[in-house]
């Protein structure tokens, strides 16, 4: 190589051999930094790259040629060929154009862009965000956050544009906030299906004022019902929705929500509905127009204020002016009335360690009444019941046999029970009452497993009466409950953590690890991406290539316990006026449970106080099973001091109990059935995917039967659920039934059927049908449904679109957990 330079040098070449040097290095130079080299700056922020580049008039026309970018402050322009004009600062640029800016990218074959504010006209324009895609044959920035575009059309689709869009003549965006459209025409896979004048639709995350989706529904022999919903945003912590309602032949009204959040854990609520009735008149029961409209409303406020962690309020009202909405207009009522009677109730109390206050009230409307239009006045109001109750205080605590723990403690309250109108009849109806109940826990021993108790309680209620005609009234009673009772636990298994090495694992085995991760129809609801990827990438199962897999066991526990009890009054009095004690003799005439006498409250009616065990010198027997599963928790690093303590959960899983009493003072009895109380058996089970739960009281002289059981089985495509009530005591007649079933068999359909039976009567209660549909594109849900019950039959519609609400991920990802009404 030496011998060849020489040779150059001899030969005079050294001349060329730097020229070509020179010039290699020159080309290399230009082909690497022009494209880092600006054609045209203007100020700091503006640069302009291109191939090639021309001026005109002294500077003033700039033009530039192939691979033309533009970069203007936050936006950058790329197009083929683009001309500017330095003094009106306005830029053309033509070709497979493309504008990103810092919250989307627009797409166009024309742009006129001014530098200077910003401003834009794009031909044949499309937005692709991360909110939605719009496609216009004008698009016009007026600013950096809001556009309007002409003969467009948008959606929130980003993969299937075609599953549904809004065409609008007129669409504004304003970027991070709502899409308002003018004159728009709603379509489904490309097919015109619904005209809409004007409609908002958010593209947000926060709340915002707009248009929500209108909600379409038939009733036979009524017509179609259209409503549509207006989304208010007052503030952050307020907001209301207003829903103009047409109900066809029934005529115009609407629903009125408003809601409003305090704090954390007070707020306030209110559901209204109005309308203007043309069918409804008091006693009609035909469906012909009655020629008058009648005004009708159902409201429901409710609140709850924590002032702090020992104080709290509650208050609740649903008012209505005629009884006959309720039967009316289930669909928003049913879910609102908790029992046969409407109007105020509310409560508040204060909490201390020791002790706690309470007072409620209730002023309520009676539903079981004639006339739908009136209050009933005889209804027995509760204005109001103060309540003081404390914690059972220790008077020994010693490891002496009979005087391990001796705990005194009480509970009382002072009602005031009145009518609206006092009127004449054979019942006391008002009065006031002072209710007192002392008591005393004493346990006496514990030996290994065995342990024996008692508790006395004194119950006393004192009457006076607003008449004074009326003498008052007393009464008291004493109440002993004895208690030996013997426990045994076995535990099952050991609840750990174990970490498998998958090189251990058999391939088999692995394999249907990757299956049982792979399997469940939920789908992912979509996030912002991090990155500009676009398309999809298969998941990565982080757990399967790690060296090691968690392999968590549980442990389980089972208790059996068996009681033997002793229920004795040793003492009981009534005294004073004798027309109240017939009348609380007969359970027609309480005001609650607390007026029985409390010897003879198992022999009324009511279920509550039917199912007891009699106080009075009784003997019973229990044998109680419970089943707990103890499970380890995920161990956190990040929390501080707490894997020590709280390092495992605890469950119950399942149940069964018996519970049979004897009288001792039944000598007489003819039957020896009738010394025996009812038998109650209740058991339950209890998992992730199983709910069972039965329950069974059985009279042995009477023969009669109270049964209710529930069933809920889940499984990966079908969920079944079920309940039985039965009460064959002839007042409480009851025998009534209620099935259903949900089925996914695909990721885009979901059936569900629920039917309500009173298989006494033969009458079909309630029955619900429901479709829904769902595409993979993760855009929209078409939900159809279809009610019958006693009263009415009614169809309805209503498509749910991804805005990115709990409503559409709950179809989506907890599909059988959605209540159908």
């Amino acid at each position: 190589m030496l011998k060849i330079f020489r040779t150059m040098f001899k030969d005079g070449h050294t001349k060329k051999f730097w020229c070509l040097v020179l010039i290699i290095f020159w080309a290399s130079s230009n082909l690497y930094s022009a494209p880092d080299k600006p054609q045209l700056t203007i100020g700091d922020k503006i640069n302009v790259f291109s191939d090639k580049a021309y001026r005109k008039n002294n500077g003033r026309y700039f033009e530039a040629v192939g691979n033309v970018v533009i970069i203007s402050q936050s936006d950058t322009i790329y197009g083929e060929l683009a001309s500017l004009d330095q003094e009106s600062m306005l830029v053309k640029v033509e070709g497979n154009v493309r504008v990103i800016t810092k919250d989307m990218t627009l797409y166009g074959s024309h742009i006129e862009y001014n530098i200077a504010t910003g401003a834009a006209v794009i031909k044949n324009a499309r937005i692709l965000a991360l909110d939605f895609n719009l496609v216009a044959n004008q698009l016009i920035r007026l600013n950096e956050n809001e556009y309007l575009a002409k003969e467009a059309e948008f959606t929130t689709c980003r993969d299937c544009a075609e599953s549904w869009s809004v065409f609008g003549k007129e669409i504004r965006v304003q970027v991070g906030k709502y899409v308002s459209i003018k004159h728009g025409l709603a379509k489904i896979k490309g097919v015109d299906v619904l005209y809409i004048p004007f409609i908002v639709l958010p593209i947000q995350s926060k709340r915002k004022t707009g248009l929500l989706f209108p909600k379409i529904s038939v009733r036979p022999g009524e017509g179609l019902a259209f409503e549509q919903p207006i989304f208010v945003v007052i503030d952050e912590a307020k907001d209301a929705t207003l829903s103009p309602t047409f109900w066809a032949q029934r005529g115009y009204g609407g629903d009125v929500q408003y809601r409003q959040r305090f704090t954390d854990l007070s707020w306030f609520e209110m559901n209204t509905r109005i309308l203007n009735d043309s069918i409804y008149e008091p006693g009609k029961s035909s469906q012909d127009s009655s020629g008058d409209q009648f005004f009708r409303y159902f409201t429901e406020l409710e609140t709850h204020q924590q002032f702090n962690s020992n104080v709290g309020a509650h208050l609740r009202y649903t008012g209505l002016r005629d009884l006959d909405i309720v039967r009316d207009h289930p669909t928003f009522t049913d879910d609102k009335i908790i029992s046969s009677d409407v109007g105020l109730t509310g409560f508040t109390e204060w909490r201390q360690n020791y002790f706690a206050i309470g007072a409620n009230a209730h002023y309520l409307r009676n539903q079981l009444f004639a006339d739908p239009t009136e209050f009933d006045r005889s209804y027995v109001q509760t204005l109001p019941r103060i309540t003081l109750s404390s914690i059972p205080y220790t008077l020994v605590q010693t490891d002496t046999p009979l005087l391990q723990h001796i705990a005194l403690g009480f509970d009382g309250s002072v009602t005031r029970f009145r009518q609206v109108k006092e009127e004449d009849e054979p019942l006391i109806r008002n009065a006031n009452r002072l209710s007192l109940q002392p008591y005393l826990m004493w346990h006496l021993l514990t030996m290994g497993p065995i342990s024996l108790r008692t508790r006395y309680t004194f119950d006393q209620q004192m009457y006076q009466f607003p008449d004074k005609d009326n003498e008052k009234f007393g009464k008291n009673a004493g109440l002993v409950t004895s208690e030996i009772s013997f426990t045994m636990d076995k535990i099952f298994g050991l609840a750990y953590e174990q970490k498998i090495p998958i090189k251990y694992i058999p391939e088999k085995d692995l394999k249907a690890l990757r299956e049982k991760k792979e399997q469940g129809l939920t789908p992912i609801k979509s996030t912002p991406k991090s990155n500009r990827l676009i398309g999809e990438v298969d998941t990565f199962e982080s757990e399967l290539a790690q060296d090691n897999i968690i392999q968590v066991r549980n442990s389980y526990r089972h208790s059996q316990e068996f009681k033997f009890l002793h229920h004795y009054i040793p003492s009981e009095n009534e005294y004073g006026n004798k027309r109240f004690l017939a009348q609380i003799r007969d359970n027609e005439g309480w005001f609650d449970y607390e007026d029985a006498i409390r010897s003879e409250e198992y022999l009324f009616g009511a279920n509550t106080t039917r199912t007891i065990v009699p106080p009075e010198n009784t003997v019973e027997f229990q044998w109680n099973n419970t089943l707990i599963r103890k499970r380890p928790k995920i161990f956190s690093y990040l929390v501080d001091d707490k894997y020590l303590r709280d390092n495992f959960s605890y469950t119950k899983i399942g149940w069964f109990n018996i519970s049979q009493g004897y009288l001792l003072n039944e000598e007489e009895a003819a039957d020896s059935r009738q010394r025996l109380t009812r038998l109650m058996i209740g058991t339950g089970y209890m998992t992730d995917r199983w709910i069972v739960n039965m329950q069974e009281f059985y009279f042995h002289y009477e023969q009669e039967n109270i049964f209710s059981i529930n069933f809920n089985r889940r499984f990966e495509y079908l969920r079944l659920l079920g309940a039985y009530n039965y009460n064959s005591f002839g007042e409480s007649n009851l025998n009534t039934i209620s099935a259903g079933g949900q089925i996914r068999p695909t990721d885009t359909l979901g059936f569900a059927i629920l039917k309500d039976m009173d298989l006494e009567a033969k009458e079909n209660i309630r029955t619900i049908y429901s479709l829904d549909i769902m595409p993979h594109n993760n855009c929209w849900i078409l939900n159809l449904n279809y009610r019958e019950s006693l009263v009415d039959s009614r169809y309805s519609f209503n498509v749910l679109f991804n805005f990115g609400d709990d409503t559409f991920a709950q179809y989506r990802n907890n599909y059988f957990g959605v209540k159908r009404q």
